[in-house]
């Protein structure tokens, strides 16, 4: 006798529920209550929150005019105590046993329970929000226009006991008060749809998780592989915690890639397209991919090889100190690729992939946009040929040129200013007490290069080198203005730092005329502009060895016998 089949389908990522969720509905005022007593909590594996104020406002704004807000997925599970997290807010949570995860609606979930209590957020803006009982609508909780006496903050609306306390001081007439109230009692009373999930199939969660939220306004790849194959709230076998490896690639103030690159080089490490997202792959590729260990090692290799400085010995690199620095960051996703299946290449090997690199920025190959190069210099790497790997690599980004270079609009987000700073920092930039360090310049909340001369003070063709890296100096934040500071040095005592940021006597004296003289702020600005394309030019010259021939690994000069696949 055959037994007969099961009706649910079988997916290594998407696990059938082994039964439906409940349906219920619950009250504004329920849910905010178990939120704030820590009986509704955010798993690890949601994606973060991306609400903005006005999405908080259209929200409130639907509850009141009765409008339909979605339906809320919750998970049951008992928590232990800890520290919980509330729009900005945390707080210490006892154990609870009738718990819920928030499975779908954690956005909407977070905007009425951090809006309406009475927990701190901190100063985050997006929860402080006020009601305009004349108008009628929700607004911000400062600003212009704000009256603090008739504008009722909604931590007031979200409690009873707290309402009556700011009405007993508030300016409102008694039929203003009322209509407060009765905006109260409907917010609280709005009922919301539920389900609630009884499992103990973790990976049955996550397909629902990523199942829901990969459509409509999908997540992000990161984000639903992270769900389908993060490490909480339960690491599975074959789990890769994408925050772990984030972790792992800060090396020696390397700082941490996003996320979203963290993936592409897991995808390329286990030999997958890592353009693709990890629902299109199929089960058989991400049964196959690389191991957590495996990954963060490659990664470290990968992190390490780029910081490198570009010295020719064994240790060469690509001498890029932090991610902040990185041209593109397609590079890294590669070297992981790289250093996962070659993970102690030659010195020879080093300076050869050093050159890739560098041509690589040096003709644009490396760009986002070229999806296409990415995916065929990942297949190129082959565990079975280093040198051939490094033969195709090389021959994908071309010979550099030695055009001179073209000053942009500085951003340190763009390719072509993160060179620029490169080129700067290679001079050893100095200030009057000593070498600038690099560490400190991309530290959080640092700029990591200054305005000599801030925008105002520049009209016409200057305030159009203004906005270039002529008019950048990599010195940290203890100056505030950079042109005020600089007057301040003198050429026979602070040559040598002045030198260090494309500074010479001539540009020194045009400084100090610029104070009255905006003509010389042009004058000074074209002198520096000059030195900098100079500067840059032969700074990417030399790291992409123009005119220079490289020397590869042996194996890459014998002849292919069997083509490559």
């Amino acid at each position: 006798m055959i037994a007969p089949q099961s009706p649910l389908p079988r997916s290594s990522l998407y696990v059938a529920l082994p039964k439906p969720p409940t349906a219920f509905s619950l009250t504004v005022r329920k849910l905010v209550g178990r939120v704030v007593e820590g009986a509704i909590r955010v798993p690890e594996f949601q994606r973060p929150l991306r609400w903005e104020r006005s999405d908080v406002i259209k929200l409130f704004d639907s509850i009141l005019k009765g409008y339909p807000v979605g339906s809320l997925l919750f998970w049951k599970r008992s928590f232990e105590p800890g520290e919980v997290m509330v729009g900005s807010a945390r707080f210490e949570a006892p154990a609870v046993q009738d718990g819920w995860f928030i499975i779908d609606g954690q956005q909407r979930t977070t905007a009425l329970a951090a809006a309406l209590s009475d927990l701190s957020q901190a100063g985050d803006r997006r929860w402080g929000l006020r009601f305009d009982p004349i108008s009628g609508q929700f607004i911000e909780a400062e600003g212009a226009g704000v009256d603090a006496s008739r504008h009722v903050p909604l931590s007031a609306l979200g409690d009873l006991r707290r309402l009556g306390h700011w009405l007993r001081d508030c300016g409102l007439s008694e039929g203003e008060q009322s209509h407060v109230e009765s905006v109260q009692q409907r917010i609280l009373d709005y009922e919301l749809p539920a389900y609630l999930l009884e499992t103990e199939d973790v990976d049955a969660l996550r397909g629902v998780f990523a199942r829901m939220n990969s459509t409509g306004v999908r997540m992000r790849a990161d984000e639903v592989f992270q769900a389908l194959l993060g490490g909480a709230p339960r690491p599975r076998k074959g789990s890769i915690d994408l925050g772990a490896l984030q972790v792992a690639a800060d090396l020696d103030g390397f700082g941490q890639p996003p996320r979203a690159e963290i993936l592409k080089c897991v995808l390329a490490m286990s030999g997958l397209d890592p353009a693709r997202r990890l629902e299109d792959l199929g089960d058989e590729a991400t049964a196959n991919l690389v191991s957590s260990d495996d990954a963060g090692e490659a990664i470290r290799r990968a992190v390490a090889f780029l910081q490198s400085p570009m010295d020719g010995d064994s240790s060469s690199g690509a001498g890029m100190p932090a991610y902040a620095f990185v041209p593109y960051p397609v590079v890294l996703v590669l070297l992981c690729r790289w250093f996962h299946v070659h993970p102690e290449p030659d010195g020879t090997t080093r300076r050869a992939l050093a050159r890739w690199v560098w041509r690589g920025v040096a003709s644009g190959v490396h760009q986002r946009a070229a999806v296409s190069v990415m995916r065929f210099q990942a297949r190129e790497i082959r565990e079975d040929d280093m040198g051939r790997s490094l033969a195709a690599l090389l021959g994908a980004v071309g010979e550099p040129t030695t055009a001179e270079w073209k000053l942009e609009p500085f951003n340190a987000r763009r390719a072509s200013s993160r060179v620029e700073l490169l080129a700067l920092l290679s001079l050893g930039p100095r200030s009057q007490l000593g070498e600038v360090s690099w560490r400190a310049l991309v530290s959080d909340g640092q700029r990591v290069a200054r305005e000599i001369f801030p925008m105002t003070e520049l009209e016409g063709s200057a305030r159009m080198l203004g906005r270039t890296a002529a008019n950048r100096v990599l010195l940290d934040t203890r100056y505030t203005g950079m042109s005020a500071h600089l007057r301040t040095w003198n050429w026979d005592q602070d040559h040598v730092a002045l030198q260090s940021h494309l500074i010479d006597e001539e540009g020194l004296e045009l400084l100090e005329a610029a104070r009255e003289d905006s003509s010389a702020r042009q004058s000074f600005l074209s002198r520096r502009a000059s030195r900098v394309r100079a500067e840059v030019t032969r700074f990417l010259g030399r790291r992409a060895g123009a005119g220079q021939p490289i020397v590869l690994p042996i194996t890459a000069y014998a002849e292919d016998d069997e083509p490559h696949q």
